[in-house]
């Protein structure tokens, strides 16, 4: 059946997809009807299925990088930096009888990838200094006000500032970013959720037809 009609097992698939979406959402929301084990279930479900497409992504990623370093690619040196890392925090991990909580593994968290992650959130600040360099032009319309707020954000964050700021714009910077700037953001990330929804839908559903 399926060899003369490949489509109807996507079909099937988005059918399951959809099926087991709307009773983990209408779960969450709370809506009449709905059996709550199912939904656990399936959400647990969900999780594995996570989990495993993650191991599959870390298997990707380590064969690709000892490919490179077998073939002696541009840049191979930092494959292999990354292939010696991975096999020494996997070997601390799997020996250590606490796993992930043991002392070796904190210690890399906490003495290695915490300031790598605040390295680069901190070069974050230059790139949007940059962008503002080139896009927070006074000239341009409503370049004046951003670029006016921008700074205020920036003086109000900084320790040194702050201690000699008036309070007046201390509790103007607070209030910018309690009520439109979190307002603002909360849109911006609602309608990326909406739209990274829409457009999985949209891929499904052509990938069953």
């Amino acid at each position: 059946m399926f060899s003369s009609h490949p489509g109807w097992s996507n079909r099937i698939g988005l059918l399951v997809a959809l099926a087991s979406a709307w009773f983990v959402i209408s779960a969450r929301f709370g809506f009449a009807g709905t059996p709550a084990a199912m939904a656990t279930t399936l959400y647990g479900w969900s999780l594995l299925l996570g989990a495993f497409a993650l191991l599959l992504g870390i298997a990707n990623a380590l064969w690709f990088h000892l490919g490179r370093v077998q073939r002696g690619q541009r840049e191979w040196p930092f494959s292999l930096l990354l292939l010696i890392v991975f096999a020494i925090v996997f070997a601390a991990g799997i020996m250590s009888a606490k796993g992930a909580a043991g002392p070796l593994v904190e210690w890399i968290f906490d003495a290695v990838l915490a300031p790598g992650q605040a390295t680069l959130y901190a070069l974050t600040g230059l790139f949007l200094l940059g962008a503002a360099y080139h896009y927070l032009r006074i000239d341009r319309p409503g370049g004046l006000w951003i670029l006016a707020g921008a700074l205020l954000m920036l003086l109000v964050q900084t320790p040194f500032s702050y201690q000699r700021m008036p309070e007046v714009l201390i509790d103007l910077a607070d209030w910018l970013l309690i009520w439109p700037v979190m307002a603002t953001m909360r849109g911006v990330l609602l309608g990326g959720a909406l739209a990274v929804l829409f457009i999985s839908l949209r891929l499904i559903i052509k990938s069953a037809q």
